[in-house]
Protein backbone atom coordinates (compact mmCIF):
# COMPACT_ATOMS: atom_id res chain seq x y z
CA UNK A 1 0.00 0.00 0.00
CA UNK A 2 2.73 2.45 0.99
CA UNK A 3 4.43 1.29 -2.62
CA UNK A 4 1.16 2.82 -3.86
CA UNK A 5 0.95 5.81 -2.34
CA UNK A 6 4.23 6.76 -3.44
CA UNK A 7 3.86 6.07 -7.16
CA UNK A 8 0.84 7.93 -6.97
CA UNK A 9 2.23 11.15 -5.64
CA UNK A 10 5.38 10.63 -8.22
CA UNK A 11 2.75 10.58 -10.78
CA UNK A 12 0.96 13.55 -9.03
CA UNK A 13 3.85 15.43 -9.06
CA UNK A 14 5.38 14.87 -12.44
CA UNK A 15 1.65 16.02 -13.82
CA UNK A 16 2.23 19.29 -12.02
CA UNK A 17 5.60 19.86 -13.97
CA UNK A 18 4.04 19.08 -17.14
CA UNK A 19 1.37 21.51 -16.83
CA UNK A 20 3.70 23.93 -14.77
CA UNK A 21 4.75 24.82 -18.71
CA UNK A 22 3.05 26.57 -22.06
CA UNK A 23 3.98 26.91 -25.32
CA UNK A 24 4.85 30.31 -26.91
CA UNK A 25 4.72 31.05 -30.24
CA UNK A 26 5.49 33.66 -32.43
CA UNK A 27 7.14 35.71 -35.43
CA UNK A 28 10.13 37.78 -35.39
CA UNK A 29 10.40 40.51 -38.25
CA UNK A 30 12.18 43.27 -39.30
CA UNK A 31 11.39 47.07 -38.43
CA UNK A 32 12.50 47.99 -41.61
CA UNK A 33 10.98 45.43 -43.90
CA UNK A 34 8.80 43.24 -41.77
CA UNK A 35 10.53 39.94 -43.52
CA UNK A 36 10.46 37.18 -41.32
CA UNK A 37 14.38 36.81 -40.00
CA UNK A 38 15.79 33.33 -39.87
CA UNK A 39 18.16 32.34 -37.32
CA UNK A 40 17.30 34.95 -34.29
CA UNK A 41 18.01 33.62 -31.15
CA UNK A 42 14.71 33.82 -28.75
CA UNK A 43 15.75 32.86 -24.89
CA UNK A 44 13.77 33.51 -21.82
CA UNK A 45 15.10 35.40 -19.47
CA UNK A 46 17.00 34.71 -16.41
CA UNK A 47 17.01 30.93 -17.51
CA UNK A 48 19.07 28.77 -20.31
CA UNK A 49 16.05 27.71 -22.52
CA UNK A 50 15.77 29.11 -25.86
CA UNK A 51 15.27 28.32 -29.30
CA UNK A 52 16.64 29.58 -32.37
CA UNK A 53 13.54 31.24 -35.50
CA UNK A 54 13.23 29.63 -38.46
CA UNK A 55 13.90 30.62 -42.34
CA UNK A 56 10.45 32.36 -41.90
CA UNK A 57 10.95 33.73 -38.53
CA UNK A 58 8.58 31.69 -36.61
CA UNK A 59 9.75 29.94 -33.14
CA UNK A 60 7.91 28.15 -30.84
CA UNK A 61 9.06 27.47 -27.12
CA UNK A 62 8.46 25.76 -23.66
CA UNK A 63 8.24 28.39 -21.16
CA UNK A 64 7.78 28.18 -17.50
CA UNK A 65 4.57 29.46 -16.36
CA UNK A 66 6.52 31.97 -14.04
CA UNK A 67 8.70 33.45 -16.96
CA UNK A 68 7.88 37.09 -17.49
CA UNK A 69 10.48 37.94 -20.39
CA UNK A 70 11.35 36.79 -23.89
CA UNK A 71 15.14 38.46 -24.98
CA UNK A 72 15.22 38.65 -28.69
CA UNK A 73 18.57 38.94 -30.44
CA UNK A 74 20.62 38.86 -34.15
CA UNK A 75 23.14 40.36 -35.30
CA UNK A 76 22.88 43.60 -36.67
CA UNK A 77 19.81 44.18 -34.66
CA UNK A 78 19.03 45.68 -31.36
CA UNK A 79 18.40 43.23 -28.58
CA UNK A 80 14.79 43.59 -27.23
CA UNK A 81 12.69 42.11 -24.12
CA UNK A 82 9.36 41.39 -24.43
CA UNK A 83 6.88 40.76 -22.01
CA UNK A 84 5.02 37.37 -22.53
CA UNK A 85 1.29 38.35 -22.11
CA UNK A 86 -0.28 35.74 -23.96
CA UNK A 87 0.42 32.28 -26.25
CA UNK A 88 1.65 34.59 -28.84
CA UNK A 89 4.79 36.87 -28.35
CA UNK A 90 5.38 38.72 -31.66
CA UNK A 91 8.98 40.94 -31.85
CA UNK A 92 10.41 43.40 -34.69
CA UNK A 93 13.67 43.65 -34.35
CA UNK A 94 15.91 47.13 -35.48
CA UNK A 95 18.62 47.61 -37.38
CA UNK A 96 21.45 48.79 -35.61
CA UNK A 97 25.24 50.11 -36.78
CA UNK A 98 27.73 48.17 -34.75
CA UNK A 99 31.41 49.37 -35.01
CA UNK A 100 33.57 46.13 -35.32
CA UNK A 101 37.24 46.17 -34.02
CA UNK A 102 39.99 45.09 -35.65
CA UNK A 103 40.31 40.67 -35.83
CA UNK A 104 43.25 39.20 -36.50
CA UNK A 105 42.53 35.56 -38.06
CA UNK A 106 45.69 33.69 -37.43
CA UNK A 107 46.50 30.00 -37.70
CA UNK A 108 43.92 27.22 -37.47
CA UNK A 109 41.15 29.69 -37.87
CA UNK A 110 41.81 31.56 -34.14
CA UNK A 111 40.65 34.98 -33.56
CA UNK A 112 42.60 37.81 -31.58
CA UNK A 113 42.56 41.32 -31.21
CA UNK A 114 45.69 43.01 -33.26
CA UNK A 115 47.50 44.72 -29.74
CA UNK A 116 47.15 41.30 -28.02
CA UNK A 117 49.87 39.60 -30.80
CA UNK A 118 53.44 39.16 -30.05
CA UNK A 119 54.72 39.74 -33.20
CA UNK A 120 53.95 42.60 -36.35
CA UNK A 121 50.93 41.96 -38.47
CA UNK A 122 50.30 43.00 -41.78
CA UNK A 123 47.16 44.34 -43.60
CA UNK A 124 45.61 44.98 -46.96
CA UNK A 125 43.28 47.88 -47.43
CA UNK A 126 40.85 47.44 -50.20
CA UNK A 127 42.27 50.62 -51.77
CA UNK A 128 45.32 48.99 -52.54
CA UNK A 129 43.91 46.14 -54.29
CA UNK A 130 42.24 48.46 -56.51
CA UNK A 131 45.20 50.43 -57.11
CA UNK A 132 46.52 47.94 -59.59
CA UNK A 133 43.52 46.41 -61.72
CA UNK A 134 44.33 42.70 -62.56
CA UNK A 135 41.99 40.21 -64.19
CA UNK A 136 40.82 38.96 -60.90
CA UNK A 137 40.91 40.02 -57.19
CA UNK A 138 42.95 36.83 -56.54
CA UNK A 139 46.10 38.00 -58.82
CA UNK A 140 45.88 41.70 -57.24
CA UNK A 141 46.81 40.21 -53.56
CA UNK A 142 49.81 39.24 -55.16
CA UNK A 143 52.83 41.21 -53.68
CA UNK A 144 51.18 42.92 -51.28
CA UNK A 145 51.64 40.75 -47.94
CA UNK A 146 54.86 38.88 -46.94
CA UNK A 147 53.87 35.04 -46.95
CA UNK A 148 51.20 35.04 -49.52
CA UNK A 149 51.26 33.12 -52.68
CA UNK A 150 49.08 33.80 -55.34
CA UNK A 151 48.93 31.01 -58.08
CA UNK A 152 46.82 31.94 -61.11
CA UNK A 153 45.50 28.63 -62.49
CA UNK A 154 44.12 28.11 -66.09
CA UNK A 155 41.16 29.90 -67.26
CA UNK A 156 38.05 28.19 -66.02
CA UNK A 157 34.09 28.57 -67.44
CA UNK A 158 33.10 31.43 -65.20
CA UNK A 159 36.88 32.92 -65.84
CA UNK A 160 40.38 33.14 -64.36
CA UNK A 161 40.88 30.94 -61.42
CA UNK A 162 43.32 31.39 -58.82
CA UNK A 163 44.79 29.88 -55.67
CA UNK A 164 45.75 32.02 -52.55
CA UNK A 165 48.51 29.98 -50.27
CA UNK A 166 49.09 31.57 -46.80
CA UNK A 167 52.54 30.72 -45.78
CA UNK A 168 52.12 27.38 -46.42
CA UNK A 169 53.92 23.82 -46.60
CA UNK A 170 56.24 23.59 -49.16
CA UNK A 171 58.27 20.50 -49.61
CA UNK A 172 61.26 19.41 -51.29
CA UNK A 173 60.08 16.43 -52.86
CA UNK A 174 56.18 17.21 -53.35
CA UNK A 175 55.04 19.68 -55.28
CA UNK A 176 53.13 22.90 -54.16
Amino acid sequence: MKKVLMLFAFLAFLSMQMFAQRTITGTVTGADDGMGLPGVSVAVKGTSLGTVTDINGKYSLEVPAEAKLLVFSFMGMKAQEVQIAGDVVNAALESEDQVIDDVVVTALGVTREKKSLGYSVQEVDGSEVNEVRQTNFVNSLSGKVAGVQVQTQARSKLGPAGKIRIRGAISLTAAP
